[in-house]
């Protein structure tokens, strides 16, 4: 089950930690829209992870573990690009780069850049990766 699937039908936030890295990413309810509506690049932005994240299984009230590894792992190119364009510095080692992008991820789904960045992420390298 997705991410996405897993937040909608619990109606509930969540801290999702990681299967292979000791690391959080906290994730919120979708935010619905009304008809003709137009959806922000953060909400974009949010449900696009969500949906290409698995969840591996609740282990609490509010707490589940997720393949947040895997999905940066199988997509590390385009996170690799993504990295080189939008930080300053790009870890050389794959595993340093997928726990950087975790916890980025756990930081963007704070709502710490800007609505241009989700704009470029989705925009440049969202149709590039896979689930």
């Amino acid at each position: 089950m997705t991410l996405y699937e897993f937040i909608t039908l619990e109606q509930a936030d969540f801290d999702t930690f990681d299967t292979v890295y000791d690391t959080c990413v906290t994730v919120c309810e979708p935010y619905e829209y009304e008809d003709g509506e137009q959806k922000e690049y953060y909400d974009i932005f949010s449900d696009l992870i969500m949906q290409m994240v698995e969840v591996e299984e609740k282990t609490g009230e509010c707490t589940c573990l997720c393949k947040w590894s895997d999905f940066i792992e199988k997509n590390i190119a385009t996170f690799r690009k993504a990295a080189d364009e939008l930080w300053m510095r790009t870890p050389k080692a794959d595993d340093d780069l997928i726990y950087e992008w975790i916890k980025e991820i756990n930081s963007w789904l704070a709502g710490y850049v800007s609505e241009n960045t989700y704009k470029k992420f989705v925009t440049t390298y969202g149709e590039q990766l896979v689930a």
